[in-house]
């Protein structure tokens, strides 16, 4: 006991630095690839880079661990390969260079899979959710605090400084890993048809794809061209970490404020209300015509993103046999990162024809429109289950 104990707080220190690692540069990475881009469709498609290689990576590594029955040369890979991303975009002058740093830690994001099945190995099967929970709350943690780095680094040591920095703690972190203990599990394949026939079921793909919505809306404004807005109304690198660590506080926030709604409000009420909010976020910014409205805005994007998200994630595994669990969260993953590739990308040649603003705009019409219609085709198709 004493040693699980010693590997889960090893375990947690790893996770928290992962993030850190990950997140300490986002809140000025828009502005830094706009100084070397021609316009900004080239920005969006710079940043969409992470989504791409993350949806590429997700599945096959959920079916990796499975199959080898160990996660630790996988998160020391993934690791690495954030550390080597960011020490690129750091050294980039290049466009290609920036987009190949990016691609890499998105590579490195897949990591959350192995990260999420080795930690569960600590704790029984009546306590997965509060080990998940527990991860998690180290994960949002991590994002805040290097997010909330960016700028003061920025303002030090100029804007390759966060990245440098956070390729150390990448090389900190694998150091780390071989400190925990791991029990190897027995190895076990996960056939085609298995996948398939996840993909084919309604309870498992429309939470997903209401997830790569949300997700497409939150990385197309919040995470790509809402600190280049901020930049154009005059925001220093310091704001801007605030922009991005209080949209993280407010996930996080929202998190533990629905495990109390969802003992006394329907899921599905919440889920509608949550999704209304986020519009109504993504209008506060667009219109916005001061620094403050933007926090207003950011605030209330994050606690609605919160919200939503782990009640899709839940209803994405609810019905599915414990087998077959991780596929699932495989696809759920693979899914929603379809709309992190898409968001940067698409919004920034719709930026580039209309503006931030009108895309700001144009985005969230869209959005509304998709988002209840999804809802609405989740909601028939539980309640054609129940009867």
């Amino acid at each position: 006991m004493r040693e699980n104990k010693k590997s889960i707080t090893i375990f947690l220190g790893v996770t928290f630095l992962f993030w850190v690692a990950l997140y300490i540069y986002v809140p000025t990475l828009p502005t830094f690839i706009k100084m070397k881009a021609y316009n900004l469709a080239m920005v969006g498609l710079v940043l969409s880079m992470y989504g791409l290689w993350m949806l590429v990576a997700r599945l096959p590594m959920g079916i990796a661990v499975d199959s080898m029955g160990r996660g630790k040369p996988l998160i020391m890979a993934g690791l690495f390969l954030c550390a080597l991303g960011a020490f690129i975009m750091g050294k980039g002058e290049s466009l290609g260079a920036l987009a190949f740093g990016r691609a890499l830690t998105g590579l490195s994001a897949a990591t959350w899979v192995p990260l999420l099945v080795v930690f569960s190995s600590y704790f029984t099967e009546e306590e997965a959710i509060f080990s998940s929970a527990l991860l998690s709350v180290t994960m949002s943690f991590g994002r805040v605090l290097g997010t909330s780095l960016t700028g003061i680094l920025n303002r030090a040591g100029g804007y390759p400084l966060p990245f440098f920095l956070a390729a150390i703690i990448g090389v900190v972190a694998i150091c780390l890993v071989p400190l925990v203990k791991e029990e190897r599990r027995p190895e076990k394949g996960v056939s085609l048809r298995a996948i398939i026939s996840l993909f084919a079921r309604k309870d498992v793909i429309l939470p997903a794809v209401i997830s790569a919505v949300i997700h497409y809306v939150d990385w197309a404004v919040t995470f790509s061209f809402l600190p280049i807005l901020a930049h154009e109304m005059g925001a220093s690198d310091v704001f801007k970490s605030v922009i991005i660590s209080l949209n993280i506080a407010s996930i996080a926030v929202a998190t533990l404020t629905n495990t109390l709604m969802l003992k006394r409000v329907k899921h599905t009420l919440i889920l509608c209300g949550g999704a209304g909010l986020m519009f109504f976020g993504i209008i506060v910014l667009s219109i916005a015509q001061s620094l403050p409205m933007l926090l207003f805005g950011t605030a209330l994007m994050g606690f609605a993103f919160g919200v939503v998200y782990p009640i899709l994630l839940g209803m994405s595994i609810h019905r599915v046999d414990r087998i077959q669990r991780n596929t699932a969260m495989g696809i759920h993953q693979s899914v929603y990162a379809i709309g992190m590739w898409t968001g940067p990308w698409l919004s920034g040649i719709v930026a580039d024809m209309l503006g931030i603003r009108k895309m700001f705009v144009l985005t969230g019409g869209i959005y509304l429109v998709l988002v209840y219609l999804f809802i609405l085709l989740l909601v028939r198709s539980s309640s054609k289950e129940n009867e």
